[in-house]
């Protein structure tokens, strides 16, 4: 049976969808389009209040309930089969102040959005005259939205020099499970504030807006691309190992991704994406070792600004193929020869084009500074990551590309801590717990059980409550 709206129109600004609607079918598309969730209802809300409205008639109708911000969550947890989706895209409003060195950003505002109010349209000098915008450290995908990336950690180019976007959040607008609109902040709601650092989306409430501490970005830094082919990718995973392992530098961050070039029809290539965080000078001296390394295809690092980088790297991710993640945290020295060759020897054997390998979540750095238990994040210590990102079109390419997904996530398993980014679910985990929060899962459930005593906001991969099966890190969901 349908739920009866009438009542939750009468006091909605934004915009509902339903099955009877034309828009529904393109409005439940996900990122990843194997997830084919049918919601009761999609809310578009317009502002906190339709927030309050949809949460409330959630829990009156006694519906499942799911928070939808871009709509990337790997595993499909933005959507509720047969629930009520509050979908916080519309949410995009800025306040910066630049006094303060400030930004509060609606749940909804993606980080272009913000970068062009905060580093292209303000201008400021440092000591030596040099001019900067101000930037938190936000991701390139320009579908993904501040909330959700932050709720889980946050990773970015700025992040080694400036911490997760986690780090930098500064207090939290959140509506609760009973539809009470709560702050939390180092002084007020001080325990939910801890867990909204690193303890993922969808467990405490529906975000609304975040504040974050903002930070100098120089106008024009050392940024850009460069691609070697397939048979020197080894070589290039050897001299970027070398480029982080024991290095305190941490205003170099690049990263390196497996893909095809061009892309998805051309040949198998590794890239190196990123930048150089101060005087880009600088910046040529500590990548001239990689950039001398082979015969590079292209070498596309130059002067730029960091909005016109990340444009550029955002540009290129596709929305709406199917797709499955896998990956984890390398130990202190699982990111070794082995491991590179048999990453390199499954790659060649992709099944589709579209398929990634990304080495994309830099540790060190600012980053490794905060202690495990100062926020919900626990993943601090690693330095490098592995992302197996297959993607493809169509049902009939499912099957191989799944079981390519698995062989090569069982090489890895050798080299891998067992800690996964949260923000990469994976469903198949075993102990999505203790790969995802560690030591820190207990406090969260603590949290839970004072903000979301009945386990309102709930889903596959949800922080539990007290002495639930998932409750004990270690054990099996």
């Amino acid at each position: 049976m349908r739920p009866d709206l009438s009542t939750l129109r009468d006091n909605f600004r934004g915009t509902l969808i339903t099955p009877m609607d034309p828009a529904y079918e393109g409005a439940r598309v996900l990122f990843n389009t194997r997830i084919r969730t049918r919601p009761a209802v999609l809310c578009r809300c317009a502002d906190v209040n339709d927030v309050v409205q949809a949460v409330r008639f959630a829990r009156e109708h006694g519906l499942p309930i799911a928070i939808r911000g871009g709509g990337h969550h790997a595993c499909g947890f933005s959507l509720a089969e047969g629930g009520v989706v509050v979908d916080v895209a519309g949410l995009n409003e800025i306040q910066f102040d630049p006094a303060s060195a400030t930004v509060t950003l609606g749940a909804g505002c993606g980080w272009r959005e913000a970068d062009r109010v905060t580093y292209v349209d303000f201008t400021g000098t440092d000591s030596t005259g040099a001019a900067f915008g101000l930037a938190a450290p936000g991701g390139e995908c320009p579908t993904v939205r501040n909330a959700g990336y932050s709720l889980g950690g946050g990773y970015g180019l700025l992040s080694r020099r400036y911490g997760l976007a986690c780090d930098n959040m500064l207090e939290a607008e959140l509506v609760d499970s009973q539809g009470r609109v709560l702050r939390a902040a180092e002084d007020e709601n001080p325990d939910l504030f801890w867990a909204l650092r690193g303890g993922g989306g969808g467990s405490f409430g529906v975000v609304t807006s975040l504040k974050y501490r903002l930070n100098p970005v120089p106008k024009t830094i050392l940024g850009g691309a460069m691609a070697w082919p397939l048979d020197q990718a080894e070589a290039v995973l050897r001299a970027y190992r070398d480029l982080y392992v024991g290095r305190e530098e941490d205003r170099l961050a690049v990263c390196l991704v497996l893909t095809t070039e061009p892309y998805p029809e051309g040949d198998p290539v590794i890239v190196m994406y990123g930048m150089y965080v101060g005087p880009p000078e600088e910046g040529e001296h500590h990548l001239a070792g990689m950039r001398s390394l082979g015969q590079p295809l292209f070498d596309g690092f130059d002067r730029m600004s960091y909005f016109d980088l990340q444009n550029a790297l955002g540009a290129e991710i596709v929305y709406g193929l199917q797709a499955k993640w896998r990956g984890g945290y390398f130990r202190p020295h699982g990111f070794c020869d082995d491991a590179f060759a048999a990453l390199v020897d499954c790659f060649r054997r992709a099944p589709s084009g579209y398929t990634l390998v990304r080495f994309d979540l830099l540790g060190g750095g600012a980053i490794a500074r905060v202690p495990t238990d100062a926020t919900a994040f626990v993943h601090r210590d690693p330095l490098f990551y592995v992302s197996i990102v297959s993607q493809w079109v169509t049902e009939a390419e499912t099957e191989a590309n799944l079981a390519w997904t698995d062989e090569l996530a069982a090489a890895m398993r050798p080299y891998l801590t067992g800690e996964v980014y949260q923000n990469y679910a994976d469903e198949d985990l075993a102990d999505w717990p203790a790969a995802y929060y560690g030591a820190n899962y207990p406090r969260l459930q603590q949290v839970k059980a004072r903000y979301d005593a009945d386990d309102f906001f709930h889903h596959g991969q949800s922080i539990r409550l007290p002495g639930s099966k998932t409750g004990l890190a270690g054990l099996s969901a």
